[in-house]
This record gives structure tokens, C-alpha cells and sequence, in this order.
């Protein structure tokens, strides 16, 4: 006993020393943490580039941080604060989309959120790839998918809005600036440009001669001028990046895609035109590849530079932030490519929302390392190129010192015919840029090595179309029959108003099943209704537009088979002036519940489509929303709830349920909860090649599928009192008489017997009258029915005598 009260003992000394020295550690840290506060940030850089500037990440890393300690060391909010930039070593060529699935630009992103939310870094360079690349009308499920975040720009980074006003970035290009904004708000600061400059041999006659030509020719001119003269090129397209831009730059080579010329630009990588435009492309990547594409499509910017350096490429086609270090060499000029069309890439410093360091400080360090001084510094020491409005020169001392300093790339920038590829690809049904950029340099690289052209046009049309958006006959067919459809079920509903006084209609409670016919003409629509065009609004309302439709159906219906049960369970006679106002005030409240409970969903919640498939694939949009699994599972429950007491309240009718119709309610319930699920379906997994005639088939099956339950429902009823109009109810009618309503071949016999008798009775009051030559005008010609239990006496008022009985006859 005592040796174990030592150990205990022990123990606890030994657990109070540790957690003193822990707690004294943890002090330490954060003692040394407030010290020497440090602001993190990651830069990203081609790793390729690294062999035409080997210096650059020890130079950018050690000088930025000296100058922002010099430049800070007398502002008291900022003097305590360092920064440290990390270089994240960015490839394409370490992945293969087609074996893992993965590339370079997935990694980055991929790696950008992890070390947003671990809160890793407090700011990061970005380009205009990346920042906003989530957002769209039809956003890609690749990006929840692979991260487990929606909208990444958005969710991770600060409101720079919210801190300064939009005149404090007056220097930046106007279009740069733009970019960076989202909704009025702004995600990134415009930190540096780039482009692609054509490095060359000055020494030699036949390029100096080319590049005076170069405005004025096209990438296939000057490759057959090259060709002509035995001058070899290489062309890198291994880095995703730079296949995007070769493509899009020689499109604009040979056409003038831009909006304002033409809305409909990208329709020339899917018309008649395509096949004929990317043979061409192809066939030049071959010819200059030397019949084996892969020497161009696996090539990197590393390879292409010591290509050039060893002379066995005229031509280098690389970034422009290299001209500081690549205009140092021998004998090393450059100019704008072919036409002066050049794509611009865009970079931005961006805030970690989640970071731990004050957002106040974080918005003014950005501030500073955007500010005009900071990025002439980089400029002059890094090559970077600065995001000046060029306009602004004559009036701006800082600009016009820059320009002054490097006139050549001010002249660069403002004869370059600038191409915003982010913004090219975008379009009215795009996908988010992001499952393009992952996508398709993947894709296209794949099909142009195997010369797949058909593929590549397939995926370009993809971008911009959607499945709906290219059945325009099936789709004007599949309105026309929905619409005749639509004119049957109005029809419907003004029969059962205009006999609503009809004792086979009263007793289903005609309001109720006034609303319910409503909820059917509302489904009629559903299919239809995910035809474009599409818009946010149109998802928030087509959400609350099922809402009301599946409730003005079962909620009613709920009603109805609760009025029967009261009939059937009720052992005096009930009569007409059974109410139906406490029924129609739970129905109101819970449909108005219901309705406003989505409603706050609808327009709270955020919400957006989400297309089924990609730019590989078909394209399908179907609106999400971000508390749909939440939202499912109580409105999932709460029709299972509607649908198990409907039945229970049908089966406690006893065997006369089956009169009633129970078989129909419940078919009818489960028609429309398996249609939904059925139809969802077909319409995703349906084939390019037939989808529009699917989608006129599943809008006829929709179509058919709600006139048989508008039948079941009331319509047998309807069809028994067109043929007996004048049936009316007195207050000592047994409504019980007139529930059961059989739709089997015995119900529609006894039903037309019960007519032949119905008839006989009018035929002899008839000839009775006519020979009496006396015509009642006291009173229609009425048939008043009244009895109770299994009898029932139909007797014809008149003016003055006569009666007709008829007894033991069930209706």
C-alpha cells in the first residue's frame, strides 16, 4: 500500500513539472511570436523558369524582405512585422492527367486551400487563373469535390472594399483592376503582369527581317518563312498554360474573336468551319514538331530555352519578365508574337481570411507591396512587370520615371493586343474556369497527339453549350405537348367548379380538390421548366415552385381522405352542410408554413447550379444549394409523414376503402415521388446523340403520367355527372352513398344501369307532362336523391303531383 502511494505520488509530481514547463514553453512561444511578428506569404514560380533565371528565389526572398524592413522602419503600426516569402515551386510536368487524374494547376489549388485554412501563409501571389476561378452561372463539382469548398475565393480570402476606397488604387490598368472585382468587392490587388515575348538572334538578317514583319504576320507565315530557309523552332506547349495560350492566340491570328465584334466569337471552334481551323492547327504543330507532336507537346520552357541558347531553335516564345535577364545575353533581341497578340497573365496578392494576424495590419502590408514604389522596386531588381495604367504617364512621375527607365516594355505593353484567356472561355453557360484550365490542355494535348480532331471540337463546344441548349426542335415540340396537356387539366378544374354542387363531387370536397388539380397542372411544367433560359432567380423560384406543388397535391389530398374517414366513421347521417373550414384553414396554414419556410431557403440560402458532367462529357445544369442535405432530410420526413397518415386515414374506411379509391390515392403519391426520382435520372445519364428525344418522350410520359392521376383523382367522377348533370343532394342525404365510385368494368356496368334507370325516370315524367299539357315552372327538372345506409329513394319534384321511387339501389 505504501509503495503504490509513492507511485502515486511520483506521478503527480511528475504531471504538475511537466505542465509548468509546457505552460512556460507556450509563453516562450508566444512571447517570441509578439517579438518577431511575421507576415508569411507564398509566391508562386515555374519551376521551369528556373533554369533562365537560377538566382531569382534567393534574390526575390532576401531583397523584398530588406526593403519592406527599410521602407517600414518609422511606421509604428507596421515597424514590428517582417515578411517572409516562400517560393512554391509550381510544374505541369510532374503529373499525367490521363494516368492519377492530377495536374499541376489541380495541385496548386489543391494545396493553396489546404494552406489557407491551416493558415500556413497570410497572403499569396495569385494569377488571374486561379483568383475567381470557382465562380460562374454553372459551377463545376470538381472543385467540392477534390476540396471540400465551394467557392474558394470567396471563403478564404478578405474584402480589400472593406478597408480603402476604390480611388486609392487609381494608378493600376483600369482592366487589371477590373478583373479583381467580384460583385463590387475585391478579393486581389493587382500585384505584376505578364506576357509572351519572341526572343531572338539579333545577328542574323533573315529574323531581324521577320520580326519587322511581325505585326502584320501570322504564326503559319512565320513558320514557313523559317521553314523555307532551314531555320529550325521549338515551341514548349508541355506547361498547360502555354497550350491554352498558343491556341487561343492563333485563333485571334486568323479571326477577330473578341465581344464586341462578335457576341458569338467561340462558335468558330464548333461550326462548319472548326474541323477545317484545327486541322490547320494541328498540321502546324506537326510540321514544326518534325512529324512527332510530342516533340512540342512535352517540351517545357526550360528544354525550349537551352534550345535556344544552343542554337537549335531561332525562336524562344517565352515570358516577358525574362527580358532583364535574356536582353543581358549576346546577340538577344525581342519582340511581340506574330500579329502582336499576346495573352496577358494577371496576378494578384490575395489575404487569408482565416489568418491570425490583425486584418487591419494585413490590408495595409498589402497596400504597400501593391503600392507604385514597390513594384518599380521589383521592376528594377526582379524584371517584374508593373500594372500601371500606361495612360497616365504624361501626368504620373512615378509611371513616367518607369517608362523612362524601361521604354521598351511600356512599348511592349501598349502595342500588345492584349488576350484575357480567363475571360475569352467565359460565356452564359461555361463551366467554372477552373474545370477548363484542369480540363481541357489535358484533353486537347491528348487529341491533337492522337489527331483526334472531332474530340477537340466536341470539347470546345462543350465549354460553351449545354445538353438543353442544343434541342431546339425537340425542345418547341416538347412545350406544344405540355401546353395541350396543361389546356386538359384547366379544363379539369373548371368542370369540377362548374359541378361542384354534384353530391359524387361534394363529397370529395371540390375546393380540395380544386387545389389538387393546381398541384397537377403545376407538375405538368416541371420537365419543361429545366429548359434554358437559366438564371439564379430562375433556380430560387423553380425551388419554391416545387414546393407548392408537391404541397397543394398531398396536403389536400391529406384533407380529403380525413373528410371520408369522418364520413365513414361517422354513425349519423352527414349532409351537405358538413363544413370543410377547419380542414381549409390546416390546409392553408400548413401549404402558407411550408411555402415560407422554402421561401427563406430559397432566397437566403445560397444558391446555384451545378452542372452534371463535364466539358469531357455532357453538360446538365441542376440547382444546388448549400443546406440542401440539411433541407432534404426534414422535407424528405415530412412528406413521409404526409404519406403515412393519408394511408392510414384510407385504410380506417374499412373495406369500403377500395370504393373510395385508396389503390388511386396511394398510386398517385407514389407515382409522383418514383417520377421525380425516374426523370431525374434519364434526363442525366441520357447520351449526347439522343438526348432530345428523350426529353420529348420523359415530357410526353410527364405529360400522360399527370392526366392518369387527374383521372383517378377526380376525373371518373366527372365523366359520372356529365352524364348526370341534374343530381342534386337534399340536408338529409347520407353522403356515404356517394363515396364509393368504382373504376373496375362491374363499377362502369353499374354505373351505366344506374343511368338507364335515371333515364326511364326522366322518359315517363316526360310523357306524363305531355299528356297532362302541363310543364312544371315552379322547378327545374330535378333529381332529388335522399336515403340512408344502403337504400336510396330518387324522386322527381313537380309542379303539382307525381312521384317516382326507386329503392335498394346502391350507388
Amino acid at each position: 500500500m505504501n509503495d503504490l502511494l509513492k507511485y502515486f505520488f511520483k506521478f503527480f509530481l511528475l504531471t504538475i513539472t511537466f505542465n509548468f514547463y509546457g505552460k512556460v514553453n507556450a509563453v516562450e512561444e508566444r512571447e517570441i511570436d509578439s517579438e518577431n511578428k511575421v507576415i508569411k506569404i507564398l509566391y508562386r514560380y515555374e519551376i521551369t523558369d528556373s533554369d533562365v533565371n537560377p538566382t531569382f528565389e534567393e534574390d526575390y526572398t532576401t531583397l523584398m524582405s530588406e526593403y519592406f524592413r527599410n521602407k517600414n522602419k518609422d511606421n509604428p503600426e507596421i515597424r514590428d512585422y517582417e515578411i517572409k516569402i516562400d517560393i512554391y515551386k509550381y510544374s505541369s510536368a510532374n503529373y499525367s492527367y490521363l494516368d492519377t487524374e492530377q495536374t499541376g494547376y489541380m495541385v496548386f489549388e489543391g494545396d493553396m486551400v489546404k494552406f489557407m485554412r491551416k493558415k500556413k501563409y497570410d497572403m499569396m501571389i495569385i494569377d488571374d487563373r486561379i483568383l475567381y476561378n470557382d465562380l460562374a452561372l454553372m459551377q463545376t463539382y470538381l472543385i467540392e469535390d477534390f476540396f471540400w469548398i465551394l467557392n474558394p475565393s470567396i471563403e478564404l480570402f478578405i474584402d480589400f472594399a472593406e478597408f480603402y476606397d476604390r480611388n486609392e488604387f487609381y494608378f493600376h490598368d483600369k482592366e487589371v483592376f477590373n478583373d479583381a472585382l467580384y460583385k463590387n468587392k475585391i478579393y486581389g490587388l493587382p500585384y505584376e503582369l505578364d506576357f509572351d515575348l519572341i526572343y531572338y538572334h539579333n545577328n542574323d538578317d533573315l529574323s531581324n527581317d521577320l520580326v519587322e514583319k511581325m505585326s502584320s504576320l501570322t504564326w503559319n507565315e512565320l513558320w514557313e518563312a523559317l521553314k523555307n530557309n532551314s531555320y529550325p523552332l521549338t515551341i514548349s506547349l508541355g506547361d498547360d498554360d502555354d497550350l491554352l495560350n498558343f491556341v487561343i492566340e492563333y485563333a485571334n491570328n486568323h479571326y477577330t474573336l473578341n465581344k464586341e465584334y462578335d457576341k458569338n466569337y467561340f462558335n468558330i471552334f464548333y461550326n462548319d468551319t472548326a474541323h477545317e481551323f484545327f486541322e490547320t492547327f494541328v498540321n502546324l504543330i506537326l510540321d514544326i514538331s518534325e512529324g512527332d507532336v510530342g516533340n512540342s507537346l512535352y517540351l517545357y520552357q526550360n528544354d525550349a530555352f537551352l534550345n535556344f541558347i544552343n542554337g537549335d531553335s531561332s525562336l524562344l516564345k517565352t515570358k516577358a519578365s525574362h527580358y532583364k535577364v535574356l536582353n543581358q545575353l549576346e546577340n538577344v533581341s525581342a519582340s511581340l508574337p506574330p500579329k502582336n497578340i499576346g495573352a496577358l497573365i494577371e496576378k494578384y496578392l490575395v489575404v487569408n481570411r482565416k489568418s491570425d494576424i490583425p486584418t487591419e495590419i494585413l490590408s495595409e502590408v498589402a497596400l504597400q507591396l501593391t503600392s507604385k514604389d514597390f513594384q518599380i522596386f521589383r521592376a528594377e531588381n526582379f524584371g517584374s512587370i508593373p500594372t500601371f495604367d500606361l495612360s497616365q504617364k504624361e501626368s504620373d512621375e512615378d509611371i513616367q520615371r518607369y517608362c523612362q527607365q524601361h521604354s521598351q516594355m511600356c512599348d511592349y505593353l501598349e502595342k500588345l493586343n492584349r488576350l484575357n484567356i480567363k475571360e475569352f472561355f467565359k460565356s452564359r453557360y461555361s463551366p467554372s474556369y477552373y474545370e477548363i484550365e484542369y480540363m481541357l490542355p489535358p484533353l486537347l494535348r491528348d487529341n491533337i497527339e492522337y489527331h483526334d480532331i472531332d474530340r477537340i471540337i466536341y470539347n470546345f463546344k462543350n465549354i460553351k453549350e449545354l445538353e438543353s441548349t442544343q434541342i431546339l426542335g425537340y425542345a418547341i415540340a416538347s412545350w406544344v405537348v405540355t401546353i395541350i396537356t396543361a389546356l386538359f387539366a384547366i379544363q379539369t378544374i373548371y368542370e369540377v367548379y362548374k359541378y361542384r354542387d354534384h353530391p359524387y363531387l361534394k363529397v370529395v370536397s371540390p375546393k380540395f380538390c380544386i387545389a389538387i388539380l393546381v398541384g397537377c397542372f403545376m407538375n405538368i411544367f416541371k420537365i419543361v421548366l429545366r429548359l434554358p433560359p437559366y438564371a439564379n432567380i430562375k433556380a430560387r423560384l423553380f425551388f419554391l415552385y416545387n414546393t407548392i406543388s408537391y404541397n397543394l397535391i398531398y396536403i389536400p389530398m391529406f384533407a380529403i381522405a380525413f373528410r371520408v374517414y369522418r364520413i365513414y366513421s361517422s354513425k349519423s347521417i352527414i349532409s351537405k352542410s358538413l363544413s370543410n373550414k377547419y380542414l381549409a384553414i390546416a390546409i392553408i396554414f400548413l401549404i402558407t408554413i411550408w411555402g415560407i419556410y422554402r421561401a427563406v431557403i430559397s432566397f437566403v440560402d445560397y444558391m446555384y447550379y451545378m452542372t452534371h458532367g463535364d466539358i469531357d462529357r455532357s453538360r446538365f445544369p441542376m440547382y444546388e444549394y448549400v443546406l440542401y442535405d440539411e433541407d432534404h432530410l426534414i422535407y424528405e420526413n415530412y412528406m413521409y409523414f404526409i404519406f403515412i397518415v393519408l394511408n392510414l386515414f384510407i385504410s380506417g374506411t374499412g373495406k369500403k376503402a377500395r370504393k373510395f379509391g385508396s389503390l388511386s390515392y396511394t398510386f398517385i403519391i407514389f407515382i409522383y415521388n418514383i417520377h421525380e426520382y425516374v426523370s431525374e435520372e434519364i434526363i442525366l445519364f441520357a447520351k449526347d446523340d439522343c438526348f432530345g428525344g428523350v426529353f420529348l418522350f420523359l415530357s410526353i410520359y410527364n405529360c400522360i403520367l399527370n392526366l392518369v392521376c387527374i383521372y383517378l383523382l377526380v376525373g371518373c367522377r366527372i365523366l359520372y355527372v356529365k352524364l348526370n348533370p341534374n343530381l342534386k343532394v337534399n340536408n338529409q342525404t347520407d353522403l356515404k352513398e356517394f363515396i364509393p365510385l368504382e373504376l373496375t368494368r362491374m363499377g362502369f356496368k353499374h354505373t351505366k344501369e344506374r343511368v338507364k334507370r335515371l333515364s326511364s325516370i326522366s322518359y315517363i315524367k316526360s310523357r306524363r307532362d305531355s299528356k297532362r299539357g302541363s310543364v312544371s315552372s315552379s322547378s327545374p327538372n330535378t333529381i332529388v336523391v335522399s336515403g340512408t345506409n344502403n337504400n336510396a329513394t330518387y324522386s322527381r319534384n313537380q309542379s303539382q303531383t307525381g312521384t317516382v321511387t326507386s329503392s335498394n339501389n346502391k350507388v
